[in-house]
């Protein structure tokens, strides 16, 4: 329905962002590729658009770059991912993180993935290995702003909880990262407490 959209960034979080079109306010589901790749609130913005429609829900689901688009359609081709799965595996890796791990039959590295089981990993192998020889993935940007650690915990909370997980697990997997070291990039700490949850 959309290919794209393209207006002034008006909210984003690591899971969500809401971009402002003429004053209609339009919410897109994100991965962490994606948030890190935005720019200041107020700035100009496009994403690219997957529109997935059910009986009782009208979503939007936003991506920086083609090439992400690409990723996440391909892995709704496989039984058993929807959008929602797919959003959280594109947080957990990179687009070109996730291509190397399928090419390499990592399932190791694909099984700390939450939501990735061993038989999802199997699958991803199995059915995408070698279907993204000619994908030219964009490298995530390192120039994030920092953020003070108890603002970062608390987004970081948030975005988990959006993604589906309890309170309660959230913050115990945040607590047990919090012993590893101190983060200064959202999505880094998101993308590890995924691995953990």
């Amino acid at each position: 329905m959309f290919e794209y959209i393209q207006g002034a960034l008006a909210e984003k979080s690591p899971t969500r962002v809401v971009v402002d079109v003429q004053g209609v306010g339009y919410a897109l589901a994100t991965s962490l590729s994606t948030f890190q790749k935005l720019p200041a609130n107020g700035e100009t913005v496009r994403l690219f658009v997957y529109t997935h429609v059910r009986e009782d829900q009208f979503s939007l689901y936003g991506f920086s770059d083609t090439d992400e688009r690409e990723v996440f359609l391909a892995l709704l081709s496989i039984s058993g991912i929807g959008p929602r799965l797919a959003q959280t595996i594109l947080s957990g890796l990179t687009p070109d993180e996730l291509i190397a791990a399928i090419e390499q039959k990592d399932e190791k590295r694909l099984n700390q993935i939450s939501g990735v089981g061993k038989k999802t990993a199997q699958r991803l192998i199995v059915e995408l290995q070698g279907k993204f020889e000619n994908a030219l993935i964009a490298t995530p940007r390192a120039d994030m702003p920092a953020v003070t650690l108890n603002s970062l915990e608390k987004e970081a909370l948030m975005a988990l909880m959006a993604l589906g997980y309890k309170k309660n697990v959230a913050e115990r997997a945040l607590s047990r990262l919090k012993k590893k070291g101190h983060y200064i990039k959202l999505e880094d700490l998101v993308k590890d407490a995924l691995q953990v949850v």
